[in-house]
C-alpha cells in the first residue's frame, strides 16, 4: 500500500514538473527568451587621457578637462523615437540634433553611440536619474581639450577634432579608429602618436533594464606623454597683442641655439571654440603666415647681397656708388626711394640709409648666378625643418626658371630687382629670422625649433651649419645694422634700455596696393640673445610701426630677462 502511494506520489509530482517546464517553454518561452536576451554584454571605450603642452616656463598652454557626455546603447532599448523624446526633454537638446547625432555615430547595436556632448552637470544627473525609465540611454565623462592662451597660440599649439575619412585611411594601420580625435594643426598635429596615449575599456554584463551586473574584463588606458615648447606663453600674449587687427607675422628667436620665444601670425582664431564661420574668413586667420607665407623680402635682402658682394670680393667696405636718385640700365630706369638720391655711399652707409642704388650696382658686379648661391646658403629657397606642419619654402629666381616659365631671357634689370629683395623672389617671415640670426650669431645657420623636450626628455641638438662667411665681412654688417637704428631708417627701434641692430624693407604687393613692411633686427647688439623679424602685409614702411613693435617687444623681453 505505502509502494502504491509513493509511486503515485511521484507521478504526480513529474506530471507537474512536466506541466510546468511546458508553460516555461511554450507559453512563457518568448517572454523568458526576450528577457535573456536582454541579459547583454556591453563594450565601453575609456579614452585616454592626452598629455598636456607646457611653454618653456612649465605653464600649461594645452590640456584636458571634462564634460559629460549621453550616449544610447541600440540593442538596449526598444523604441528609438520614444528614447529620444524622453532625452530631449530632460536635456533640452532638440530631437533633431539628437537624431542627428544618433545616425552619425552609429556603428553597431552594442556599441554606446554617442548623441550629445558638453552637457551641464546638471542635465547629466537628471538623465542619470531616470536610468529606470531609458534604461539605453547612458551617461559619461568625455575628456576636453582647452587652451588657455586662446587665439594667441593657436597656430603653434593648433586644435584636436574628430578623424575623418582621409586621416583613417592614412592613420587606421598605427591604431586610429573612427571617431578617434586628433590633433588637427600645429604641435597636437605634429605630435599626435606621443600626445594620445593608447585607449582603454571595459566589458561588462547587464541586466534587462540596462543596469551593470558584473565587470568580465577591465583595460586600463594609458595616459599620453606631455610636450614641452620653447615657446615663452606670457612673451607670445604680448607679442600677439601688438599684431592685433594686423596681418602678417612676428617670430622671436634665440639665435644662439634656434629657439623660437614667440611665434605670432595674426589674425588668428581661437581653438576653445566652434571653427566653423573661420573656414570661410576672407583674411584667411587658418593660415600660418610666419611658414607658409611667401612674400618678396624688400630691402631685407640687401643684408645677402652684402655678404655676397664683400665675401665674393666684387666690393669692399670701401667701395663706393653715387646714388642720384635712380640708375639707368638699358631703356629702363631703377629708382631709389630717395628720389633726390643720397649722393656717395659705402657699404655702411648703404645699409644705414637702405640706399636702392648702391645695392644695384653692386648686384650688377655680382651678377645673378652668384646672388643666387648665397642666398641659398642663408637657407632661403628651402624649409628651415621646424617642427610645424604646413610649412613653405620661399623661391629663388634664377635664369633657366625664367626662360623656361616666361619664355624670356634673363636681363640685366631682373638682377637689379633681385638685388634689392623685389621681382620674382619670394621668402617665409621664418627664412628671414633665420638670415638675421646668422648675422647676429657670427655665421652660424642654425634650425629652427619650437619643440624643446618630450616628457623628461630633451629634444636631441637640431642641425646647424657654419657658413663660410669671413668674420671681418659679418663684422662690417653688423655694425652697419646697428647704426641703421642709430641714425637711420629704422631709427624709430632706438632704445635707452637695450641696444638693438635692425634692417628695414620695404617691398611691393601689387599694382595700386599699399606696400608691405618688415623689420628684422637683433639684440642686444654686442651679446645677441635674441633675433626677431616683423612682417605686416600692406603695413606701409618697415621703419614705422614694425620698427616701433620690435622695440616695445624687446624691451619687455629684456626686462623679464633682467629679473
Amino acid at each position: 500500500m505505502r509502494i502504491k502511494a509513493l509511486k503515485n506520489f511521484f507521478i504526480t509530482l513529474f506530471v507537474l514538473l512536466g506541466i510546468s517546464l511546458l508553460y516555461l517553454q511554450i507559453i512563457k518561452g518568448p517572454l523568458y527568451r526576450e528577457l535573456s536576451s536582454r541579459n547583454s554584454i556591453r563594450l565601453l571605450k575609456i579614452d585616454a587621457p592626452r598629455g598636456s603642452i607646457y611653454d618653456r616656463n612649465n605653464k600649461k598652454v594645452a590640456h584636458n578637462a571634462f564634460s559629460f557626455g549621453v550616449f544610447i546603447v541600440p540593442q538596449e532599448i526598444s523604441d528609438l523615437d520614444d528614447e529620444i523624446r524622453k532625452l530631449a526633454l530632460v536635456t533640452e537638446i532638440p530631437e533633431s540634433l539628437l537624431r542627428r547625432n544618433y545616425k552619425r555615430n552609429y556603428s553597431a547595436p552594442f556599441a554606446p553611440c554617442e548623441v550629445a556632448r558638453n552637457v551641464p552637470k546638471r542635465k547629466a544627473i537628471l538623465v542619470e536619474e531616470m536610468q529606470l525609465d531609458m534604461p539605453g540611454v547612458l551617461v559619461k565623462e568625455i575628456p576636453l581639450r582647452r587652451y588657455p592662451y586662446k587665439d594667441s597660440l593657436a597656430h603653434v599649439v593648433g586644435y584636436i577634432g574628430e578623424i575623418d575619412k582621409g586621416e583613417l585611411e592614412l592613420l587606421k594601420s598605427y591604431g586610429y579608429k573612427v571617431r578617434d580625435m586628433i590633433g588637427k594643426e600645429g604641435i597636437e598635429r605634429v605630435t599626435d602618436s606621443i600626445l594620445r596615449g593608447r585607449s582603454g575599456g571595459m566589458q561588462i554584463q547587464v541586466d534587462n533594464r540596462g543596469r551593470r551586473v558584473k565587470v568580465l574584463s577591465f583595460k586600463k588606458p594609458s595616459g599620453g606623454g606631455d610636450i614641452y615648447l620653447t615657446i615663452d606663453a606670457e612673451f607670445q600674449s604680448i607679442v600677439s597683442k601688438m599684431m592685433a587687427g594686423k596681418n602678417g607675422s612676428a617670430i622671436f628667436m634665440d639665435p644662439r641655439t634656434g629657439e623660437i620665444l614667440s611665434m605670432v601670425s595674426s589674425p588668428s582664431y581661437d581653438p576653445n571654440e566652434s571653427l566653423s564661420g573661420v573656414l570661410n574668413d576672407m583674411d584667411s586667420p587658418f593660415l600660418n603666415r610666419a611658414i607658409m607665407g611667401q612674400y618678396p623680402p624688400g630691402s631685407l635682402f640687401k643684408i645677402i647681397l652684402a655678404m655676397a658682394g664683400l665675401d665674393s670680393g666684387k666690393i669692399t667696405p670701401g667701395s663706393s656708388f653715387i646714388c642720384r636718385g635712380r640708375l639707368d640700365i638699358g631703356k629702363d630706369q631703377f629708382n631709389c626711394w630717395k628720389r633726390d638720391g643720397h649722393g656717395p655711399m659705402d657699404m655702411e652707409r648703404a645699409i644705414i640709409e637702405s640706399c636702392n642704388v648702391y645695392f644695384y650696382n653692386v648686384g650688377l658686379l655680382v651678377g645673378v648666378e652668384k646672388i643666387n648661391e648665397y642666398a641659398r646658403l642663408f637657407g632661403l629657397g628651402r624649409k628651415t625643418g621646424i617642427e610645424l606642419f604646413g610649412e613653405k619654402e620661399g623661391f629663388i629666381p634664377y635664369r633657366s626658371w625664367k626662360y623656361k616659365e616666361k619664355k624670356e631671357p634673363w636681363y640685366a634689370g631682373d638682377t637689379a630687382n633681385l638685388s634689392i629683395g623685389q621681382g620674382y623672389l619670394l621668402v617665409t617671415p621664418l627664412e628671414v629670422v633665420r638670415v638675421i640670426a646668422s648675422v647676429a650669431n657670427g655665421g652660424r645657420l642654425v634650425t629652427p625649433h619650437v619643440l624643446k623636450r618630450i616628457e623628461r626628455s630633451d629634444i636631441e641638438g637640431h642641425r646647424e651649419i657654419m657658413l663660410k662667411i669671413r668674420d671681418e665681412d659679418i663684422r662690417t654688417v653688423k655694425l652697419a645694422m646697428r647704426k641703421v637704428i642709430g641714425e637711420g631708417t629704422g631709427i624709430l627701434a632706438w632704445s635707452d634700455l637695450v641696444s638693438i641692430s635692425g634692417k628695414t624693407g620695404t617691398s611691393q604687393a601689387g599694382a595700386g596696393l599699399k606696400t608691405h613692411a618688415w623689420f628684422g633686427g637683433f639684440a642686444p647688439s654686442e651679446n645677441p640673445e635674441i633675433s626677431f623679424v616683423i612682417f605686416l602685409e600692406r603695413g606701409g614702411s618697415g621703419g614705422d610701426m614694425p620698427a616701433l613693435m620690435a622695440k616695445k617687444a624687446v624691451e619687455y623681453w629684456y626686462k623679464r630677462m633682467e629679473k
